[in-house]
């Protein structure tokens, strides 16, 4: 190994372009151990290509000399922990990006790539963004099953997330990043303890089932809550008690405070039958919904629901495989069998909607196009149905989505209980 070590610290000035193609060469097997490996390796790169004739100078140098000491001092990466947090950081520059996947601040994986075309005229906060998207494709498979933490100062996030109207490149990445569970964390500033727990919504839309379609009405609810309603009237600027305000929504130390409505019985219910191993107690419930929420009287809220949960009483062990998919039947008649979905992520109305509930007959294929919030629930989805579809068509014998089943559920509880039927 020194005599190796040694041979790669005495590697000659290359003097020949297969000489630089040679090293080149070397040198990207182990890209891996190098942190931002491409924008280091990027004037040795421009001179391999056919295009560009052999020029060495002074910036070719540096890199070669720079690559070759990061080869001989290559830091020792650790194998990951799936019991610990994986850690992402970014950092992008003129001409490259680079990332580095860690646990405890030990890098585990380098990722690191050239910037070309279009990509080098990217602004900074873009560039940022671009560097975190690659960095979750390279390593999803380590991110994916539990909650994560990225290293940022939010800015190029903050930015894109904060605009009315994303174009089509911007709209995919931040639909990407909706479906890992991340949380920010912040480098500097005094707000990292408030804009922290902030971040953690994202975790709760992406781990949540689609029983809500956003928070964001949650801020409207506050003011007239009979639990929340004169902390959140009195201390608009300043915190009392461990509470406050950021942005609109009311935080309890890092804890979004959840108003008296529907939401907070669908939270103790994905709480209680959420995950691989569902149907906790009323202490292991308890303890995940205190990391996210708070609301008072939550212990009795999850003693009453868990009390009426039959498979927690029953404590059933086995788990039957899926079957076969079979296919939907025929219809038969208009408007007895119908499928719905949604259209999200649209720009504003006049009105206000952003969103669009879509029910079509499947027989027919006639559709009501209905204009909606994407902060609707299940309830308010079903007096939707109920006003633009029920009272021209009647009630359908089936209903076609792909919403998750919780979701459905309610719908129809609320359909039914709108006809008088318990």
């Amino acid at each position: 190994m020194k005599k190796r070590l040694r041979l790669l610290k005495e590697w000659p000035t290359p003097k020949h372009i297969s000489e630089v193609r040679s090293f080149h060469g070397l040198a990207s097997c182990y890209w891996r151990f190098i942190k931002y490996f491409s924008t280091i390796a990027a004037p040795l790169t421009e001179i391999v290509k056919k295009s560009v004739g052999f020029k060495w100078e002074s910036e070719q140098e540096n890199a070669f000399n720079l690559i070759k000491e990061n080869l001989i001092s290559a830091p020792l990466l650790a194998l990951p922990d799936f019991t610990k947090t994986f850690e992402i950081e970014c950092d992008a520059s003129g001409i490259g990006i680079g990332t580095v996947l860690m646990q405890e601040r030990r890098p585990i994986a380098f990722f690191s790539e050239k910037l070309i075309g279009a990509a080098l005229n990217y602004p900074t906060y873009e560039k940022e963004m671009y560097a975190l998207v690659r960095a979750l494709e390279t390593w999803q498979h380590y991110l994916w099953p539990k909650e994560f933490m990225i290293h940022t100062d939010h800015e190029s996030l903050k930015h894109l997330k904060g605009q009315d109207k994303l174009n089509r490149r911007h709209f995919k990445w931040v639909e990407f990043l909706e479906t890992f569970p991340y949380v920010i964390k912040y480098k500097q500033g005094k707000e990292n303890i408030v804009a922290d727990a902030l971040s953690r919504r994202c975790t709760l839309i992406s781990t949540l089932s689609a029983k809500l379609l956003g928070f964001e009405h949650i801020k409207e609810l506050y003011a007239n809550d009979p639990d929340f309603a004169n902390v959140f009237n009195a201390y608009e600027k300043i915190a009392f008690d461990k509470f406050y305000r950021h942005e609109g929504y009311l935080f309890r130390e890092n804890r979004l405070c959840v108003p008296n409505f529907s939401l907070r019985e669908l939270l103790v219910r994905e709480s209680h039958a959420g995950g691989l191993m569902g149907h906790f107690g009323v202490r292991k419930t308890l303890d995940i919904l205190n990391d996210h929420f708070f609301w008072p009287h939550m212990k009795h809220d999850v003693e009453r629901i868990c009390e009426r949960c039959i498979t927690w009483k029953h404590a059933k062990s086995r788990v039957l495989p899926h079957g076969l998919y079979t296919p939907l039947p025929i219809p038969t008649e208009p408007w007895v069998d119908v499928s719905m979905d949604f259209v999200l992520g649209l720009p504003r109305s006049k009105r206000g909607h952003n969103s669009i509930f879509v029910v079509v007959d499947r027989f027919s294929k006639m559709a009501h196009f209905i204009p909606c919030h994407k902060t609707n629930d299940a309830t308010n989805i079903a007096d939707l149905f109920f006003k633009d579809v029920v009272r021209l068509h009647g009630i359908p014998r089936t209903i076609i989505s792909d919403r998750d089943v919780k979701f459905l559920s309610y719908f129809w509880k609320t359909l039914w209980g709108k006809l008088g039927l318990p």
